[in-house]
């Protein structure tokens, strides 16, 4: 008798799971993007992707980097790969990535998030510990200055954005948006003033 009890109480269980999970499911999802949105996410991913294969096919060119612990032989091949690509994209330009429409699309999203409910938690997860040390002026296709402060970027903000690939960050210092090469430490491309 008990069993069957168990047996009736477990399938009660599963029904309801199957009923209930769908909607639990159906919060977790990414926000919904226009189709113009999505259009322009589209070119600024194509954009990705083409650097990512001159990143690829540039590592490939260098002596490949042995596993090691020494500090110098990873700085060294960093050094070597952010070299060979700024060599590579010697006419790269602001824009080239976030093209004027990304760039219109990405503001709107940034200027949501920050004049949004969760404004101020997306301020002070951006804020610096020490805010003399932020750099006004970042240009593309140079490295990444090592002495300013790496700021997280708000969660919220990251699921509205588009996902990146391996090797490539959003990083927010002062108030413009970089694209940052993790691997080479370059700024790919950057959005000046975006932050409101």
């Amino acid at each position: 008798m008990k069993r069957r009890i168990s047996a009736t109480r477990l399938l009660q269980w599963l029904s309801l799971f199957a009923f209930v999970a769908p909607a639990f499911a159906g919060q977790a999802q990414a926000p919904q993007v226009s189709q113009e949105e999505a259009r322009t996410f589209k070119v600024f991913t194509a954009h990705v992707q083409q650097y990512v294969k001159l990143q690829k096919d540039v590592e490939a060119s260098l002596p490949a980097l042995k596993p090691t612990k020494d500090a110098a032989q990873i700085a060294g091949h960093q050094h070597a790969l952010a070299r060979k690509i700024a060599q590579a994209r010697s006419n790269a330009r602001q824009g080239d990535i976030f093209t004027e429409e990304v760039t219109r699309q990405f503001r709107r999203i940034i200027r949501d998030e920050f004049q949004g409910p969760e404004a101020q938690l997306a301020r002070k997860t951006i804020r610096p510990d020490d805010p003399s040390k932020v750099i006004a002026h970042l240009h593309v296709n140079e490295v990444y200055p090592e002495d300013i402060p790496l700021t997280t970027t708000p969660p919220t903000l990251l699921n509205k954005l588009p996902q990146l690939p391996l090797g490539l960050a959003y990083r927010i210092v002062g108030r413009d948006l970089t694209l940052k090469d993790t691997k080479a430490g370059l700024i790919v491309d950057l959005i000046p003033n975006v932050i409101p």
